[in-house]
Formats: C-alpha cells, sequence, structure tokens
C-alpha cells in the first residue's frame, strides 16, 4: 500500500476540513508513492522518535506535533532550523528515508480524537463540542479530588491546580495538549457555565488570568493529554490496516516531578 493510500484512509478519519486554517498539515516530507509496510503514530516526533523509526525500518511516521522546533532565535542571529536539536532531527529523517504526514488539529477535533479520548478516560459525558475541545458533565466533586482522578487516569506525577480544591465542579471542559495559547478560549468557557478546565501547559500568566476569571484549572500536561489520542490511533489503523505493522512511537515524559 502506498502512503498516499493511507493518507485518505487518514482523511475519513479525521476530515481535513476540521483543521484549523495556517497549519502545516498531510504530507510534510517524502514521497505519496511510498510503499509501506511498517507505519509508525507518535505524539512528538522527538529524536528518539525518529531514531526508534530508523531503527525499526518505518516507511511512513504519522506525527501530531510539529517535525522541527519552531522557537525564536532571539540572542542568535539564525533560524530556528539550524538549531541543534532540528538539525539532529533532520540528520534521521535524511536517514530513515521514510515519508511523514502530519495530523494536528484535524486528530484533535475527529469524532475519536484527542479530545474525546481525553474526555472518555476521564469519565466526561460530552455534551457539547467546542472549537479547540469539548464541554462535558460529571458526577459532581471537589476540585482537589477531580485533580486526583485526573493524575491517577492519565498516569501524571502530579498535576498543577488553580483555585480551591473544596470547590464543587460539575462541568468540564477539556482540550488535550497545550491550553495556554488560546487566549479567549478561558472566558469563552467561563461563559458556557464551565466549572473546571483540564488541559496542559498552562502559564503564570495565564493561570492567573483563569484565577481572576474564577475557572478552576488542572493542567495534566501537554504529553499526558496527547499520548492517549495517539495510542487510539494506533489502534484505529490496526484494524483497517491489517497488511501493515503499525507501531506506536512513544516520546516519552519530557521530566520528572521530584
Amino acid at each position: 500500500m502506498k502512503a498516499s493510500d493511507i493518507a485518505k484512509i487518514l482523511d475519513k478519519i479525521a476530515p481535513p476540513k476540521l483543521a484549523y486554517r495556517g497549519e502545516e498539515l498531510g504530507l510534510v516530507v517524502g514521497s505519496g508513492n511510498r510503499e509501506v509496510k511498517v507505519l509508525g503514530v507518535t505524539e512528538r516526533p522527538t529524536v528518539d522518535v525518529l531514531q526508534e523509526a530508523v531503527d525499526k525500518n518505518v516507511d511512513l511516521l504519522v506525527i501530531h506535533e510539529p517535525l522541527y522546533h519552531s522557537e525564536k532565535a532571539f540572542l542568535i542571529d539564525k533560524s530556528s532550523l539550524s538549531f541543534p536539536p532540528n538539525r539532529k532531527r533532520e540528520k534521521l529523517v535524511q536517514k530513515g528515508g521514510f515519508a511523514i504526514f502530519r495530523y494536528h488539529s484535524q486528530w484533535d477535533d475527529a469524532e475519536e480524537g484527542n479530545n474525546e479520548t481525553l474526555a472518555e478516560i476521564l469519565g466526561v459525558k460530552v455534551t457539547e463540542k467546542i472549537p479547540y475541545g469539548r464541554i462535558g458533565k460529571i458526577s459532581e466533586t471537589t476540585l482537589g479530588k477531580l485533580a486526583n482522578d485526573v493524575k491517577n487516569k492519565l498516569g501524571c506525577a502530579g498535576v498543577l491546580v488553580v483555585g480551591d480544591k473544596s470547590k464543587k465542579v460539575e462541568t468540564v471542559a477539556v482540550i488535550a495538549g497545550s491550553g495556554n495559547s488560546l487566549t479567549d478560549f478561558m472566558e469563552f468557557v467561563k461563559q458556557k457555565g464551565v466549572d473546571v478546565l483540564i488541559s496542559g501547559d498552562i502559564t503564570d500568566g495565564r493561570a492567573r488570568f483563569a484565577q481572576e476569571l474564577g475557572l478552576a484549572v488542572i493542567d495534566a500536561g501537554d504529553y499526558w493529554t496527547e499520548n492517549p489520542g495517539a495510542k487510539r490511533l494506533v489502534n484505529i489503523l490496526r484494524k483497517k490496516l491489517s497488511e501493515i505493522k503499525v507501531l506506536h512511537l512513544d516520546p516519552g515524559k519530557p521530566w520528572v516531578v521530584v
């Protein structure tokens, strides 16, 4: 089966119309004519993941986060592609010779995508699909108990909590990955009656915004809220592509809690 054939299957699972404007999605490296016997799926194409893809003879790699770090350079006059980690990634991509597809926002919003998967794991009964996430209900509990549930169900070493842990919560918004970049998302869900937002990578500034808004937040991290969706995509593809070896390449957690 060719990479382009697999792309058609992926587009049915996560339709391109769900993607946000301006993202580089679909085929980002290689040719759609590449014959695929081994398919890898990863939440994030780290150096270790790319090395694993090389070692396991992956023909097509499906990624969620961008292939390269895209942070701006302020102290050194050079493009982000010349950063040492990006050079390492590029060398491994060239060594592996595999094609790469990127499925980001369309997988976040898909019927069985990241947000739906996160909601299911956390026992959130979805009542509304919203841009970037989902809103739903849980049995009334306290913020503190919910935070412990999130930690245990996602396997986090710990979570960050904004708000009074004794506060009663029932209406939940989930956004897999980083909920920090959406400047008006917190206000948007607050207006919809949400008691607590569960997401990842919330900065100090955004946490204080939520605090002053009166919105509780549970930050479980980008990796822990998105990796379950990558595992689910692997299971879906294994059922649809029985003649192809489908691997989950886990980037692992970026740090430990001490």
